[in-house]
């Protein structure tokens, strides 16, 4: 649990999702440590995120379009539900009046938004650990390749190698850390998410300006769908690629 005198946060794992309990009071200044928290808990990629605010007082309704914000990135990437649990009351008619129940679907009990998120798309994954070393770029490629020929996309392997090695090789000469990397495939659209143990983000850099053959972030930049980056909860970050899946005939 983590919090201050006017608000606490607790965040506990349901299943494969994630609850995160707002206790007390939500104001502009709480706002940073809310989203905070929530983009941690998407770092770690759960199958859902509730956040429950039967507890919480809200001090500014200004401070309820942080869950529209989380949402938003959520849906980016990993592309997981971000729902609330509000009983009818003041609470609820505020997130009624900033129209957020429009864009953040609502309920009125953990259970009901459990029971969403159990309906969600289904996913394959595929990770591997890859350490702080020379060759981990190049394992980094073969593991895609492998990957991506056995889930029938062989049309965008190329790219995906590309960005795959721009991000491990990232992680181990400017992170000093090894590296987690994720493939995801959902609803027509394929993730890569590498993470390491390093809180600095990536720098966009023009083509001539890297040291990596002058490439770089711009050429994730380039080639993906939308690109982004987070905290973690060891203090580390994760860098995201989304490309698109092409459509089969």
């Amino acid at each position: 649990m983590t919090g201050t005198l006017d608000l606490s946060i607790d965040v506990t794992p349901r299943g494969a999702a994630v609850v995160v309990r707002l206790v007390g009071e939500l104001g502009l200044a709480s706002v940073a440590r809310v989203r905070n928290t929530l983009l941690k808990c998407v770092a770690d990629e759960p199958s859902g995120i509730i956040v429950e605010l039967d507890r919480t007082t809200v001090v500014t309704p200004l401070a309820l379009s942080v869950f529209g914000m989380v949402a938003r990135k959520a849906a980016d990437w990993p592309g997981l539900p971000v729902v609330l649990v509000a009983r009818p009351g003041r609470t609820r008619e505020l997130l009624r009046r900033g129209a957020i129940d429009r864009f953040v679907p609502t309920f009125a009990l953990v259970t009901e938004a459990a029971r969403k998120l159990n309906g969600a798309p289904t996913r394959q994954l595929a990770t591997l650990e890859l350490p702080s070393a020379i060759r981990s770029p190049a394992a980094g490629r073969r593991f895609v390749t492998e990957t991506l020929e056995a889930w029938r996309l062989t049309e965008i392997i190329d790219d995906a190698c590309l960005i795959v090695s721009e991000l491990v090789e990232n992680a181990i000469l400017h992170g000093h850390s090894g590296a987690r990397l994720r493939l995801e495939l959902r609803r027509g659209l394929l993730t890569v998410a590498v993470r390491d143990a390093s809180r600095t983000p990536p720098t966009r850099l023009e083509p001539g300006a890297a040291e990596s053959g002058g490439r770089g972030i711009f050429l994730v930049d380039a080639l993906s769908k939308a690109w982004g980056t987070g905290p973690t909860w060891d203090g580390g970050k994760v860098v995201w690629a989304v490309l698109a899946v092409p459509a089969t005939p």
